[in-house]
């Protein structure tokens, strides 16, 4: 009877994490749109480079998108710096994800604004024993490498932690793969060191070479450090997600207004509004998510503003307009003709 009791409490246990509340998503990204596999359910649409397809994913209707070698997304994440810094540094981002062969190179992140650089997370194609890295595993260098494997042709739902100065972990299907027995699977990582994000980060690329085809059906961000708990809940590829509550308001809300007039020639006005006082910077990104220009507004009381902005510096295209300010993001596109 005792035993019994004592398994009950652990089912129960077990029930209580897995039904833990998720906090709201900065960003997510589905994938079941074949005709916009750009498409956001939370925050900005993802900025596609590439020939990238729309394949089966995990299970019946739930569609995935096909990465091959040299493509990739931008995603502009539109959270605000944090963790005492300039750039991210306390984040989470989750992938769900399958690759189709053994021993190959897979990159996931690149947390800077260019795509000229190392990526920041790989699954690793050979072993370097001055890493303790071995084939199949996932880190980088200076993450390090986990003990645990991938396999071929299997989905997974990774998730990775950040809270710089604090710890870096890896999640898999709500697992914590321990980079090592001392760490397990948590490394200090510097304030605005390698793994700070920048307003502008790309999911699948690397400069060097090494992003193997790959099959991802869902993308999430967050603004915080996803506890254990939070991991667990999260599951894998068939865990129906009714445990997050998200605003798809929440980070693409009405603060930045549409511009006038727009198409521009040369000069635009952006209407905004402040709820909260605070900072309030404005970025353009062009359409492959790169930041072309930062406009600092500086500290602002709760009220209603203009932006007057001169677009002659801009090529003739389509732009993102980001406007941050305590941690809410806004964005507009806004189209420059000549």
């Amino acid at each position: 009877m005792k035993k019994t009791l004592l398994s009950l409490v652990a089912i129960l246990a077990f029930v209580g994490l897995a039904n833990a509340q998720v906090p709201a998503r900065a960003g997510w990204w589905k994938f079941d749109d074949i005709s916009d596999l750009q498409k956001a359910e939370v925050g900005e649409g993802l900025i596609a480079t590439g020939n990238i397809t729309s394949v089966e994913g995990p299970s019946a209707g739930n569609l995935a998108v096909e990465v091959p070698l040299g493509s990739y997304f931008a995603m502009n994440h539109g959270i605000a710096p944090n963790g005492g810094g300039t750039l991210v540094n306390e984040y989470s981002i989750m992938w769900d994800f399958s690759v189709p062969a053994l021993a190959t190179w897979y990159a996931f992140l690149e947390t800077e604004a260019t795509t000229s650089s190392d990526a920041d997370l790989f699954i690793a194609a050979s072993a370097n024993s001055g890493i303790s890295r071995v084939p199949n595993s996932i880190g980088t260098g200076s993450l390090l490498y986990t003990a645990n494997t991938v396999s071929a042709d299997t989905w997974y739902r990774m998730l990775i932690t950040v809270k710089n100065g604090e710890f870096c972990r890896i999640y898999m299907n709500g697992e914590l793969w321990p980079v090592s027995a001392e760490l397990q699977g948590s490394v200090m990582q510097a304030i605005d060191g390698r793994y700070g994000l920048a307003p502008t980060i790309f999911i699948f690329q690397d400069g060097d070479g090494d992003d193997g085809t790959l099959k991802c059906s869902e993308l999430g961000i967050w603004d915080v450090a996803l506890t254990a708990e939070e991991a667990l809940a999260l599951g894998d590829v068939n865990t129906v997600q009714t445990n997050i509550k998200d605003n798809k308001t929440a980070r693409n809300n009405m603060d930045l207004m549409p511009n006038y007039p727009n198409p521009v020639a040369h000069n635009t006005i952006f209407p905004y509004q402040i709820q909260k006082a605070g900072n309030v910077t404005f970025r353009v990104l062009d359409q492959t998510g790169k930041t072309i220009d930062v406009i600092n507004a500086g500290a602002k009381t709760p009220g209603k503003y203009n932006l007057d902005y001169n677009s002659d510096k801009l090529s003739k295209g389509i732009y993102s307009v980001q406007m941050t300010t305590n941690n809410r993001t806004s964005v507009m596109k806004m189209v420059v003709i000549r």
